[in-house]
């Protein structure tokens, strides 16, 4: 916003006094009169040049400034009265340059680090309103005032806007406005230094945040690639492990076979021995597969199932391994509707909670299976059992791949295969509480919709 100084009253000042107020061109010369700059008469040093030389500075707050430190204000006139005055003016404050003419006043701008500069308007060859353009485009940091008669400002509005002039002092000036305006020209140069040196730190700040940013992605890629190469160890060695009883054990038996010395019931136990192992190597590529692939690859349509049918064929397939074991296996079915579900999934990830149900109990105890009403259109299973619980260890990474803890033989795909099925079929798995005092699993599937409607009206 253009600043303009006030007007001095009619009646003298205490401080200093400026005699004379006509302005008047000379007509020979093209000059200022002598008259209209007036007799400087001071009542006190503050404008006079004492034998000591100019008076140290203060700062905003009180504090003394060096000589060094001073801001630089460079004055344009082509008066060598008007120079000298403006000069004695200023000097307390500022360290002062002088110039007689807008070109030799660029050359100071370009040479020393000026703060502010003061410009007087009618100066020959440039004046000090094309003088304060140039600067502005040149030198755009520096705080530009313009000296002027009261009559022209209404003329100049446009040419001081093009030269974005902080602000104008008219003629005749006091010595107090002037030093005012100054001082706010030379606070919002501060201030724009200031924008400036914090912008640049921003800048730099945001490089050097960038520059962290890419190491950390470049950090991140290099771990995930190292977590890679650690999984894909792992299941190579899991693998290993599982495959190789397996092998083992299909190798001696066809050995056996093809020796042909083995009695007709031998052979055909050796025969079901490799069948088996070969089953058990195919669940146990299909269980890697199936934790491995990014979505879900169904192999067969979702249907209404009868949940007590799936827990019946649990139990039927369960019930000779528990006895041999010791263990009591007990169902209850508060639910006996049906569920949406691809019927050999769900039966494969009950039964992989099952199995670890009874990994869990090697020297007998209780398996509890549970089918209740959910909520919100879900049949909620519960396969719970009284062994030791889940071991600390694991707590936090049970359904993650390889997650095993002391269990012979295991891979730790069992848990994160029932995850990846259950949650393609919408639902979710997670451990819970139940009766019995070891570990339960609970795991939820959506219920068909005409019955979740019916058990929804039968509900109290």
């Amino acid at each position: 916003m253009l600043r303009r100084s006030p007007a001095p009253p009619v009646k003298a000042r205490p401080r200093a006094r400026l005699v004379g107020t006509g302005m008047t061109r000379s007509p020979a010369g093209n000059r200022k009169n002598e008259a209209n700059m007036g007799e400087l008469r001071c009542a006190a040093p503050a404008v006079g040049r004492s034998r000591a030389g100019p008076p140290p500075s203060e700062g905003s707050k009180g504090t003394r400034v060096s000589e060094q430190d001073r801001p630089w204000v460079l004055i344009v006139d082509d008066e060598p009265e008007s120079l000298d005055l403006l000069r004695r003016t200023l000097r307390s404050r500022w360290r002062v340059l002088a110039a007689a003419s807008g070109p030799e006043g660029l050359g100071l701008l370009a040479a020393e680090p000026v703060t502010v500069v003061v410009a007087d308007q009618r100066m020959p060859m440039m004046s000090g309103l094309a003088f304060l353009e140039q600067a502005a485009r040149s030198f755009p940091h520096v705080q530009r005032i313009l000296l002027t008669a009261y009559t022209e400002v209404e003329g100049l509005i446009e040419a001081i806007n093009r030269a974005a002039v902080f602000g104008y002092v008219t003629k005749p000036w006091h010595p107090d406005d002037l030093i005012r305006l100054v001082e706010r020209a030379a606070e919002a140069h501060r201030l724009h230094q200031e924008n400036k040196a914090l912008l640049r730190d921003l800048r730099e700040r945001n490089r050097r945040l960038e520059e962290l940013v890419a190491e950390m992605k470049r950090l991140e890629a290099e771990k995930m690639q190292a977590e890679r190469w650690a999984a894909l160890g792992r299941v190579a060695s899991m693998l290993a492990h599982d495959l190789r009883n397996p092998l083992a054990a299909i190798q001696i038996h066809a050995g056996l076979l093809l020796e042909g010395e083995l009695q007709e019931g031998l052979q055909e136990r050796s025969a079901r021995s490799i069948l088996d192992e070969v089953g058990r190597m195919r669940r146990r590529i299909e269980d890697l597969l199936l934790v491995a692939r990014p979505g879900p690859v169904p192999v067969e349509q979702a249907r209404p199932y009868p949940v007590p049918a799936l827990i019946g064929c649990l139990e039927e397939s369960f019930r000779d391994r528990c006895r041999a074991q010791g263990i009591r296996l007990v169902c209850e079915l508060g639910y006996k509707g049906s569920c949406v579900v691809r019927p050999g999934q769900i039966y494969r990830a009950l039964e992989n909670l099952l199995q670890n149900a009874i990994d869990a109990q090697p020297n007998g105890g209780d398996i509890l299976i549970e089918a209740v009403g959910g909520e919100g259109g879900f049949v909620e299973i519960r396969v719970s059992d009284s062994g030791r619980g889940v071991p600390a260890e694991i707590a936090g990474s049970l359904f993650e791949p390889f997650a095993t803890h002391g269990k012979a033989g295991g891979t730790g795909l069992g848990l994160a295969v029932v995850k990846k099925i259950v949650e393609e079929h919408g639902g979710r798995v997670w451990q819970g509480r139940c009766r019995l005092r070891g570990a339960c699993f609970h795991l939820t599937l959506p219920a068909v919709r005409a019955e979740k409607e019916a058990h929804e009206q039968n509900a109290p």
